[in-house]
């Protein structure tokens, strides 16, 4: 981001860029969890409203979803980025209406541009129809997610999502697909960061 500052701290209109998905988690009357640095702890914990739960990260989002994990009380998680401001209401409720607790859940997004791999000085173009792009809320039963992460943390395996340790560990989940929005997109650049100003500009 080029920021000397954790992105989900930027302001977005008249909030932090991670007040947008915990205000509509908390408006759906969902048990909410935040994961916070702990240098970060004066900045965020002041914004948290008392019933929102919180914990340390750790040095890997693997280790922060983990320490995440193990203060939620529910039979089933949902996992979000913080840095997708704009997830909707319908994704969520769609998942809270589809979950059933020997599935897990993948919200996802369309690929529109034409993927190429590379190995070996080869390159092979991928077909885009069999392609999804992974977003968040990613979702199943705590138990699940527990021993899964619990199983790479053995292996010492990381991923850079969490349905891929269901794909590796539990191979007989269901993995249930629900598309969102080209809006929940992640805040990664600042290109991303200018967007997500202007939406929320627009919308005023």
């Amino acid at each position: 981001m080029k920021m000397n500052q954790n992105k989900v701290l930027l302001p977005l209109g008249n909030q932090r860029v991670f007040e947008y998905p915990l205000r509509l988690f908390l408006d759906l009357n969902l048990e909410v969890v935040c994961v916070i640095h702990r240098n970060e702890e004066e900045q965020i914990l002041p914004l948290l409203p008392d019933k929102v739960l919180y914990t340390y990260g750790g040095k890997t989002r693997q280790e922060s979803v983990l320490n995440g994990l193990m203060k939620c009380h529910g039979e089933y998680v949902m996992i979000h980025d913080a840095a997708r401001p704009f997830i909707d209401r319908v994704t969520i409720e769609t998942i809270l209406n589809q979950y059933k607790m020997n599935e897990a859940i993948l919200v996802y997004q369309d690929v529109k541009d034409t993927i190429k791999r590379i190995y070996n000085d080869k390159m092979e173009t991928l077909p885009r129809k069999e392609l999804l792009a992974a977003a968040t809320p990613q979702c199943a039963s705590k138990e699940l997610f527990l021993r899964v992460y619990k199983q790479a943390k053995k292996e010492k395996f990381e991923a850079t999502d969490d349905i891929s340790l269901i794909e590796k560990y539990a191979e007989n989940i269901k993995i249930r697909k629900i598309p969102c929005g080209e809006y929940n997109f992640k805040i990664t650049t600042p290109l991303d960061y200018a967007l997500a100003e202007y939406i929320v500009e627009r919308k005023k």
